[in-house]
């Protein structure tokens, strides 16, 4: 027999997004968008960006409009994420990446990418755009607000990701960069928020990039299968990637790839975060699921075979990490 979660997730699943009735005026989401509106009236900002939902976070080109996922509108939509694989943002990563986007809706609304002194700061706003970037982690020219190193990626990301760094309280931003080419771009931040902050938008509004309204199929044509499925396709994927890397053979002086794991743990967690810009946590959850997943399984480390797997398992690790920057789903949960 179904849980009323189950038959209500089954309903669900066969509704078109655009029929969802999504509302931008329902807590919690209406409280994170109200806040970053205070932010920007506490920072003497008059220009408040218009949110509308999508299927991701995002600015239209050149449009001062903010994307917000459809999956924040309602705890349930969140819930039928997370069981689809997939992350969902909390409260501080909901901020953060609204006070980025608000960073490209004013960069586009009073078109700040067509200034000499802009260009000189923070680069060629024309530069070719790329979702595959190698960022430096020991950069100082680039503030760190967002995961992976974001303003790496662009120059109008870097403007974005400055702006998020100024603009969020208590960020300490002038100690943190004190002494970094970095200071630079966030100075230059402050200075031009003086300057416009009384000023008209030249761009108020625009076209909307993926609106809900837009979405006319369901949310299991969305997702492509159901969270049975899901489950079942990634517990055979999982069970089979770990059967390569441990043995299922115990012997004397084999090791428990559990055992392994957790002694191994913690320095793997530093430096895969380290490189990634992943946030800890997040490899963290990553690992702990290889973990549990392989005690179930018995599995173990062969004996003299230790240093090969814990490149093995670094390598796998960091396969998984790539894939989730890129897609926000880790499949190993």
């Amino acid at each position: 027999m179904k849980t009323h979660w189950e038959t209500h997730r089954d309903k669900l699943l066969g509704t078109k997004i655009s029929r969802l009735g999504l509302n931008l005026g329902a807590p919690p989401l209406s409280r994170r968008i109200a806040a970053l509106y205070r932010e920007l009236a506490g920072a003497g900002i008059r220009f408040r960006p218009p949110c509308y939902f999508s299927d991701a976070w995002g600015c239209p080109d050149l449009t001062p409009l903010i994307g917000i996922p459809f999956y924040l509108a309602r705890p349930d939509l969140s819930r039928l994420h997370r069981e689809m694989g997939y992350d969902v943002e909390d409260r501080p990563s909901v901020m953060r990446l609204l006070r980025h986007e608000a960073g490209h809706a004013l960069c586009y609304a009073y078109r700040l990418y067509r200034r000499r002194d802009w260009r000189e700061v923070f680069g060629p706003f024309r530069k070719a755009y790329s979702d595959h970037y190698v960022p430096n982690p020991f950069s100082s020219r680039h503030v760190t607000h967002a995961k992976h190193y974001y303003a790496q990626k662009h120059p109008d990301e870097d403007f974005a990701e400055a702006f998020a760094v100024w603009l969020a309280p208590r960020s300490g931003w002038r100690k943190i960069y004190a002494g970094t080419p970095a200071i630079r771009k966030l100075l230059y931040v402050q200075d031009i928020v003086g300057e416009i902050r009384a000023m008209s938008p030249a761009v108020r509004s625009g076209k909307k990039d993926v609106p809900v309204e837009e979405m006319r199929f369901t949310l299991l044509e969305y997702y492509g299968l159901t969270p049975e499925a899901h489950r079942r396709e990634t517990a055979a994927y999982r069970d089979e990637i770990l059967r390569k890397l441990f043995s299922a053979e115990a012997s004397p002086r084999s090791v428990s790839a559990r055992r392994f794991m957790r002694l191994h743990g913690p320095l793997l967690i530093e430096r895969i975060s380290f490189w990634s810009g992943l946030d800890r946590s997040d490899v963290k959850r990553l690992l702990h699921g290889f973990t549990r997943m392989a005690a179930r399984l018995r599995l173990r480390v062969a004996e003299g075979r230790s240093r090969s797997t814990l490149i093995d398992l670094a390598s796998l690790l960091t396969f998984f990490v790539h894939t989730y920057i890129h897609t926000k789903r880790i499949s190993l949960h």
